[in-house]
């Protein structure tokens, strides 16, 4: 083996993962800007990262790919061809790959390390069979910190999930499957080893099905929350139908419970427009719902937004331990 050289990403470069849609979308965004993407289809996924390297006499390859210098944890492909791509990564971070080079006759060599950087403004997630499936990671919170990327996500059903899309569940570590549609199924979709928890989700406020309405559903939203306040479910995901109603009331809380702010919370809750799942009933006024469940909650007793959800939490019969147990989980 004479030679191994890296091509792409080049070293120090920058690779952009958003889509053009979500580049728009944040670059862009004032409130109902969504709706500018609904019903053109599944928008949302981020860009693949694409490997390529040159060499010779090689057999195969061994690509590394990881978030430390020294491979720790790092995602292994093995291929035949020279390049390969990856989806997925997470945005604004710095990954090292190198190839290793593998002969006939067993020989084999390393090539250097390089290393990039990722830019993006959402962790959307490519998973097949799986419509508006995104990492909650990333959302900054009042007091600049951020949310943690690989915890939590969300997106509609995975009734139609493909084994590829299993894989991705597989890699991505997910343990719990909250299915906030509630029902009589048995066996997460996603596959198996996963735990279902099935829970027949609330919707936004001023309804019955809202997490102010009947208390059967102020049961499920607590319910709900005291799932996510439990450390031994995650990586945990959560989804309803769609994944943008009981999917994004769930959500929002949890964020806002973490110090999130108004135009954050509504961003992430209207990104649900840029996908097929998340626009799927052509219902275009939702998108006034959650405003009028911030300003629900921006009612209630509290110095903070986060001190006045963590009142309607609370209202529930959530608990102090139970609210900073979310946040240590989500926050680090």
């Amino acid at each position: 083996m004479d030679f191994i050289k890296l091509i792409k990403p080049k070293l120090k470069s920058t690779v952009v993962l958003d889509s053009e849609a979500v580049a728009d979308y944040f670059n862009n965004y004032t409130f109902g800007y969504g709706l500018n993407y609904f019903g053109k289809g599944e928008l949302l996924p981020m860009n693949s990262v694409e490997f390529a390297w040159e060499a010779e006499n090689a057999e195969y390859y061994e690509v590394y790919v990881a978030d430390n210098i020294s491979f720790t944890g790092a995602e292994k492909r093995v291929t035949k061809t020279n390049n390969l791509e990856l989806t997925n990564l997470i945005p604004e971070k710095v990954y090292y790959w190198k190839v290793k080079a593998v002969c006939k006759n067993g020989a084999w060599k390393d090539s250097e390390v390089y290393d990039f950087k990722t830019s993006g403004h959402v962790r959307s997630l490519a998973i097949g069979g799986v419509s508006n499936a995104r990492d909650l990671g990333g959302t900054i919170t009042k007091d600049g910190k951020m949310l943690k990327y690989g915890i939590i996500f969300r997106s509609a059903n995975g009734d139609s999930v493909t084994d590829d899309g299993k894989e991705v569940i597989k890699k991505l570590g997910v343990k719990t499957d909250l299915d906030l549609r509630g029902g009589e199924i048995k066996q997460s979709p996603f596959g198996n080893g996963i735990n279902l928890i099935t829970i027949n989700g609330a919707y936004y406020n001023g309804n019955e099905t809202g997490v102010d309405g009947s208390e059967e559903y102020r049961n499920a939203f607590r319910d709900e929350l005291k799932v996510c306040a439990n450390p031994d479910n995650y990586p945990l995901l959560f989804h309803c139908a769609i994944g943008r109603d009981r999917t994004g009331t769930l959500a929002f809380v949890l964020q806002a419970l973490c110090g999130v702010e108004k135009e954050a919370l509504i961003r992430e809750y209207e990104l649900s427009y840029l996908t097929v799942g998340g626009a799927t009933d052509g219902n275009r006024g939702l998108v006034e719902k959650i405003t009028e469940f911030y300003n629900f909650i921006d009612s209630l007793d509290g110095k903070s937004f986060a001190d006045k959800t963590a009142s309607l939490v609370k209202s529930l019969g959530v608990t102090d331990a139970e609210i900073k147990s979310i946040k240590r989980i989500l926050l680090g």
